[in-house]
C-alpha cells in the first residue's frame, strides 16, 4: 500500500517557524506534505523546499501564471454534493489541475517532488498549448472517455503520421519536462545531479501512470503511484540520459475565463493574485 512508504509529515507543530516563509498564508498547505524515504537523497529541509517552490512561483507570477495550494475548490463548473457555509458548491481536488491561469495543487496528497515537478510540468504543457494544432493529434485522445477502441485509433495514427502513438506521446511528455527544466533554471533553482535524476524518475513514473489511465476503461487514477516512483528511484540510478532544457521563446498566454474560489475548512478563501486578478 502507498501509505506504508510514508515516513512522516512535513511539519511538526512543536517546532516554531515564526517569522519563516511558511507563515505566509499562501503556503499554509505545504505544512501537510507527506514525506517519503527517497527524500533523504534530496537532503532538503522543509524551509529549503518552500524557498525552491517560492522561486518557481514568483517566476510564474511574473508571467501571469498563478499558483494556489488547496485541497478543494469552487469553480462553478462541476456539480458536487458538497457545500460550504454559504451553500456554494465545492469539489475535492485530488492532485492538481489548471483553472484559467491558476495552477491548483493539493500538497496534502503530494510529496515535495511531486508538487515541484507538477509546477514545471503543467507550465510546460501550457507552452505546448500555445501551438495547439501541432499537438492536436496526440492530445485529442486524452478527451476520449471510452478506451475500448484505442487499438484502431493507434493504427489510424500510425497510418497518418508514420509513427507509433505511444512513442510520440512520451516525446510530448518529455518535451514538457524540457520546458520545465528550463523554467526551473531560469527561476534560479541550482540544478544538480540529484534534481536531474529526480526529474527523469518522475517523468518515467508519471508517464507510466498516465498511460495506464489512458488505456483503462473506465479511466481511474492509480493509488500506487508513489510505490512505483519509489521503486524506480531505488533501481534506476545511472540509467537515464540528461533531459536537455528547451528554451521558451514564445509568450505563454493562458485562458483567464472563470472565477476561482478556494475553500478551506468549509470557509471561503479567495487567493491573492499579484498583478491581474481574474473573476
Amino acid at each position: 500500500m502507498m501509505n506504508e512508504l510514508i515516513t512522516g509529515s512535513a511539519y511538526h507543530y512543536q517546532e516554531s517557524l515564526l517569522g519563516g516563509i511558511l507563515n505566509n498564508h499562501r503556503y499554509h498547505e505545504l505544512k501537510f506534505m507527506p514525506i517519503y524515504p527517497y527524500e533523504k537523497d534530496l537532503n532538503l529541509s522543509l524551509e529549503c523546499k518552500v524557498v525552491m517552490l517560492h522561486s518557481v512561483i514568483k517566476y510564474l507570477e511574473d508571467r501571469d501564471i498563478q499558483v494556489t495550494f488547496t485541497d478543494r475548490i469552487i469553480d462553478y463548473s462541476t456539480a458536487t454534493t458538497h457545500t460550504c457555509e454559504k451553500k456554494q458548491i465545492w469539489r475535492y481536488l485530488p492532485i492538481s489541475e489548471l483553472q484559467g491561469n491558476n495552477i491548483c495543487i493539493n500538497p496534502r496528497n503530494l510529496d515535495f517532488l511531486s508538487v515541484f515537478m507538477s509546477l514545471g510540468h503543467i507550465y510546460g504543457h501550457l507552452v505546448q498549448r500555445m501551438d495547439y494544432i501541432r499537438y492536436k493529434p496526440l492530445t485529442d485522445l486524452l478527451e476520449v472517455a471510452d478506451s475500448t477502441n484505442l487499438s484502431s485509433y493507434f493504427d489510424e495514427y500510425e497510418k497518418a503520421h508514420g509513427r507509433d502513438y505511444k512513442t510520440d506521446f512520451f516525446a510530448f511528455e518529455k518535451e514538457a519536462f524540457s520546458y520545465a527544466k528550463y523554467t526551473f533554471i531560469e527561476a534560479g533553482i541550482s540544478w544538480n545531479d540529484t534534481l536531474e535524476y529526480a526529474m527523469s524518475v518522475y517523468l518515467e513514473a508519471d508517464f507510466n501512470d498516465l498511460w495506464k489511465w489512458l488505456i483503462s476503461n473506465p479511466k481511474e487514477s492509480d493509488p500506487t503511484f508513489m510505490d512505483q516512483f519509489q521503486k524506480l528511484w531505488n533501481c534506476r540510478k545511472g540509467s537515464y540520459d540528461i533531459i536537455v532544457p528547451k528554451k521558451i521563446s514564445l509568450p505563454v498566454i493562458p485562458e483567464k475565463n472563470g472565477r476561482l474560489v478556494v475553500v478551506r475548512n468549509d470557509q471561503q478563501y479567495v487567493p491573492f493574485l499579484s498583478k491581474n486578478n481574474f473573476h
